[in-house]
């Protein structure tokens, strides 16, 4: 075959498709308009679907979230605070509405949406379950705080204690100093003695006298580093608690950073997009009854 002639085949052919397209472009035009009115028409009669969503923040105690966001977020698309709500706001569960929950990367927030019609409702949804989860979470804190209060109240009776021992050890130490005084004026007298009378059982008086002197010495010596000890304790119980205190300030209740808030503008239906998806789909479908119109207007000629 003849490249020309070809060339002039394909041209024939392409120009019996237009002439088919504006044969029929009536039909195409109604078939085009039909699927923009019908996709109009669904647009409007179709109910508006709006997002609500809110997010929490996770409390916490001693540098520790009380729930990690993913096991909470598991709890919540596991439907587990689902029946408390339903009861108490009377919605059956084929009406119970799917909630999404997402945590932003390294954040200890949670974020839930819904999608719904009914925004009411499902801001009541929203609301009710912050309640249960802030509830759930603050009882948990509460035994944490209740924890740390039980080990300041040991710490502090600890230190009673180690006060009362001090007190009874510098009464001791009292009772010592006035036997060492004693002793030392044993010592004192005894060694006069000695100067005009030498004998044994002076001098087995005398060093009897000096043994028990340094030996109180020696039992004061330790009575005061058993003090030391039980301040060096005292302050340590001391840090303890300004510790605990400070990790009972330092706990953070769970608390809604978004409260449930609904979309300015709804998320379906878009009508434009519809309409210009339909408008595509109309005119191919038109365009491809026009061509089996053809064919079958030919076919039977």
């Amino acid at each position: 075959m003849e490249p020309g002639k070809y060339q002039s085949d394909e041209e024939i052919d392409l120009m019996d498709y237009v002439k088919i397209v504006l044969k029929r472009k009536l039909f195409i035009l109604a078939i085009f308009l039909l699927a923009l009115l019908a996709a109009g028409l669904f647009s409007f009669l179709s109910p508006q679907v709006y997002q609500i969503n809110t997010v929490l923040e996770i409390g916490g105690a001693n540098d520790q979230l009380v729930e990690n966001p993913d096991q909470l977020m598991g709890r919540i698309e596991g439907d587990v605070y689902g029946a408390i709500i339903r009861s108490k706001l009377n919605i059956s569960e084929a009406e119970y509405p799917t909630i999404k929950a997402h945590n932003p990367e390294n954040t200890n927030l949670v974020s839930r949406s819904i999608e719904s019609s009914k925004t009411k409702q499902t801001k009541q949804i929203l609301e009710e379950a912050n309640k249960l989860i802030i509830a759930d979470h603050q009882n948990k804190l509460e035994l944490e705080k209740e924890l740390l209060k039980k080990k300041i109240t040991t710490a502090e009776a600890n230190i009673s204690v180690a006060e009362s021992d001090i007190a009874r050890v510098e009464r001791k130490i009292s009772s010592l100093e006035e036997e060492k005084n004693n002793l030392g004026a044993k010592v004192v007298a005894l060694e006069a003695v000695l100067v005009y009378q030498q004998d044994p059982g002076t001098q087995f008086a005398l060093f009897d006298a000096k043994e028990k002197l340094e030996a109180k010495k020696q039992e004061i010596e330790n009575r005061y580093l058993e003090i030391n000890s039980l301040e060096l304790q005292i302050n340590d119980l001391a840090s303890e608690i300004d510790s605990l205190e400070s990790k009972i300030q330092d706990i953070r209740p769970t608390k809604v950073i978004k409260q449930p808030t609904i979309s300015e503008r709804p998320i379906r239906p878009k009508p434009l997009f519809n309409m210009a998806v339909a408008g595509i789909l109309g005119l191919f479908v038109g365009i491809i009854l026009a061509f089996c119109g053809e064919w079958w207007q030919r076919s039977n000629t």
